[in-house]
């Protein structure tokens, strides 16, 4: 969930999937019929999750080494910044509970 608090902002809701085989994650927008946003529901493509992305005017020309988000820092509860947006985990799904 990330509350935008812009002048016309709402509270969106995202599903974010994360695959433990190579430690990749996907964000998808969870959309309800005409409430009148495009219907792309691709946030985030499927690729490793920065912590704090390092954007240049140059793709790979950073020095800096990035961190990804890892099992460990997705917690029910807990706020992880993606490309600084605020979002609060607040659910998941069965098997991921048993896997905690």
């Amino acid at each position: 969930m990330w509350e935008d608090t812009s002048l016309e902002g709402d509270i969106n809701f995202y599903t974010l999937n994360y695959y433990l085989a190579d430690g990749d994650a996907e964000v998808k927008e969870v959309r309800a019929i005409n409430n009148g946003k495009d219907n792309f529901p691709v946030f985030i493509k499927k690729g490793k999750l920065p912590k704090v992305p390092i954007l240049t005017h140059y793709p790979g020309m950073s020095l800096k080494k990035e961190e990804y988000y890892k099992p460990e820092d997705l917690i029910c509860g807990q706020t992880i910044t993606i490309y600084s947006r605020k979002c609060l985990i607040y659910n998941c799904d069965a098997s991921t509970k048993r896997w905690y």
